[in-house]
């Protein structure tokens, strides 16, 4: 029956934390922590740039397939001292005389042919803002997985906390039954002191871990691109019913892993700048069109003005002949880079298959611990209450009841450590696999 007052005890320390929240400080939860983050951090932002400025660069006009136009507006004019004289002896002479030369055109170019160059081009600008989009999904998973790791790390310290105020009330215990026994008689001095320094420690080492806490709860906040002192509480649950199937994740992961369909989109975009290279042998036809109007007017001299308006059509032709290699080299050097992002796109795809196994081994290890861990807790609980009760009773000594508690303390810890690596190993295997999308 003396058993009872202690389960009370821990029943009360267990719900401290949450009566001791604050109406101001409102619950954030996992999932509305990422779509804070996927609306406001910069890292995501940037990426999103990114991908805007490839989407504005896929045009046809870019690519070489549109015809340019252009308006061109020239005029000069010149004081120039004059002498002419004709064949049939006719002399002009003038000092200072004026020359006017004023001329307009609307011209137009039009790449009519190069071996099909601008249409290569037009497919790796779609490659290109295709790749923007995956890096975007890749930052955006990226962030979501960082997230995630940073507010369970908050939940991992709230529960450390806990487990110290437990010890803490357990050693506040331990010091009134000390305390009891030597005002009695029963016990020596250095038992009180002994749980008294023990409680001190105790409280030391809750104040470093709510620092911690503290510290964590602003590195999150960073993440979400809010000040580092915004106020918030989070779900102090550290729950896993994840069941990861190596087969699905394998094939999730070849198919839709961030990093490797990006590296799938660079290898694409090498591959056809390796095309666009080689169209440098090819002829260029172009196409030239123009509405010219031109005056020029003459202070002296035989003409003293001329006035032209018309349509100028015309093409030309561009072969190269020689460039000293250089066109080789162009292909030589894009070839050489298509091959290494081939190359990347099969590593990746190696480190992808074993970070997923090494993630798999790492989680089923961290579930076969934690089954361990909580019944180490389950012990260590009812060995301390065993201990207590020796220890009011005066059927043993102090030290017992310290070992007892430090017992405690070490499993509780390591059943915090185990649970939050558990969640560590589950969003690992869903980053890896793709599947972190909101």
């Amino acid at each position: 029956m003396k058993k009872i007052p202690l389960l009370l005890l821990f029943c009360a320390v267990v719900s401290l934390p949450i009566f001791a929240q604050t109406p101001l400080q409102a619950v954030l939860s996992p999932d509305e922590a990422v779509r804070i983050a996927l609306e406001n951090n910069y890292d995501i932002r940037l990426v999103r740039a990114d991908g805007d400025i490839a989407r504005l660069n896929n045009t046809k006009a870019n690519a070489g397939m549109l015809p340019t136009v252009n308006f061109v507006l020239n005029e000069t004019f010149t004081l120039s001292s004059f002498q002419q004289q004709l064949a049939n002896d006719t002399r002009f002479e003038a000092l200072f005389a004026p020359f006017n030369a004023a001329n307009a055109a609307i011209q137009l170019s039009w790449t009519l042919f190069d071996g099909r160059r601008m249409h290569i081009a037009k497919k790796r600008l779609e490659e290109l803002e295709a790749l923007g989009q995956t890096n975007l999904q890749a930052t955006v998973q990226q962030t979501t997985a960082a997230v995630l790791l940073a507010y369970y790390d908050i939940v991992r310290s709230r529960l450390l906390e806990r487990s110290a105020q437990e010890i803490i009330a357990l050693n506040e215990e331990r010091l009134r039954i000390a305390e009891a026994r030597l005002a009695a008689g029963f016990a020596a001095q250095t038992d009180a002191l002994q749980a008294r320094i023990d409680l001190n420690q105790q409280r030391a080492n809750l104040l470093a871990q709510q620092t911690a806490t503290a510290s964590a709860k602003r590195t999150l906040n960073r993440l979400l691109a809010r000040a580092s002192e915004t106020a918030f509480e989070v779900a102090e649950t550290l729950d896993n019913t994840y069941t990861p199937d190596r087969a699905r994740l394998l094939e999730r992961a070849q198919n839709q892993n961030p990093q490797l369909l990006a590296l799938q989109k660079n290898a694409s975009v090498a591959i056809l700048l390796t095309d666009e290279a080689r169209t440098l042998y090819k002829p260029r036809i172009t196409g030239i069109g123009q509405i010219i109007v031109q005056r020029t007017d003459n202070g002296a001299g035989f003409l003293l003005n001329n006035t032209q308006a018309g349509i100028v059509l015309g093409a030309s032709l561009t072969v190269p002949l020689y460039t000293g290699g250089n066109i080789q080299r162009q292909i030589d050097v894009a070839r050489v880079t298509a091959e290494q992002a081939v190359l990347r796109v099969d590593a990746q795809r190696l480190a992808v298959e074993t970070e997923l196994d090494n993630q798999l081994a790492l989680f089923q290890t961290q579930k076969q611990v934690l089954i361990l861990e909580t019944e180490n807790v389950k012990n260590a609980r009812e060995s301390l209450n065993v201990s207590t009760e020796r220890f009011r009773l005066g059927q043993t000594n102090a030290l017992e009841v310290q070992s007892a508690q430090n017992t405690l303390d070490q499993a509780l810890f390591r059943q915090n450590v185990v649970l939050y690596n558990l969640k560590a190993a589950e969003l690992g295997l869903r980053l890896l696999a793709g599947e972190l999308q909101f």
